[in-house]
């Protein structure tokens, strides 16, 4: 089949596989204790997890390998694979997307260690299930919004209504905790 493709067609085919491949291999090994997802509404600037990820990394040290992973913007598909996956410990998304998918009871709820009345646009409902396997509401805080995360308004990131939480299938909801106040600090 190959040979019936004209010369350039078919180096230019190889050419693309071999950087497919190459760009599958090096994502293989950088495997990261901790990773947070920012999906902005509209876009997110440059500069923005480069920054966060620097903050979170001298936080933790050698001890943990921090990433900070960002799309530059909302997409449906990318945001329920990437909730889908698991390997998020924290996620960044907008409040409707997030009110949306606490009607199913994707998040951590976070009032064990953090006042909702510091952030009571954060203060949501959701369903969860009860101690007879039946589902209900709740209000708790399940989001901080990142008007109020200091190291996110100075690297210029100012986008309204954006919400940062914990999802629940996070890997080490622990750490996640952690590093969720790490980011609130100012």
């Amino acid at each position: 089949m190959l040979q019936r493709m004209p010369k350039k067609t078919r180096i230019t085919g190889i050419l693309l596989l071999m950087l497919l491949l190459s760009s599958v291999l090096s994502a293989c090994g950088s495997k990261a204790d901790f990773t947070l997802f920012m999906m902005p509404r509209e876009y997110l600037q440059d500069g923005v997890t480069t920054k966060l990820e620097e903050k979170l990394q001298s936080a933790f040290g050698e001890e943990k390998k921090i990433a900070v992973h960002g799309t530059s913007m909302y997409n449906d598909q990318k945001m329920i694979v990437e909730l889908a996956a698991g390997g998020n410990g924290i996620m960044v998304l907008p409040k409707e997307v997030l009110e949306n998918m606490l009607q199913q009871g994707p998040a951590v709820q976070l009032d064990e260690w953090f006042k909702a009345e510091d952030y009571p646009e954060g203060v949501m409902e959701s369903i969860v299930l009860g101690e007879d396997d039946k589902e209900k509401k709740i209000t708790g805080l399940f989001a901080i919004p990142v008007e109020k995360i200091p190291v996110l308004q100075e690297a210029g990131y100012k986008e309204k209504d954006m919400f940062m939480f914990i999802p629940a299938n996070a890997p080490d909801q622990e750490l996640s905790v952690e590093v969720l106040k790490e980011i609130v600090k100012p």
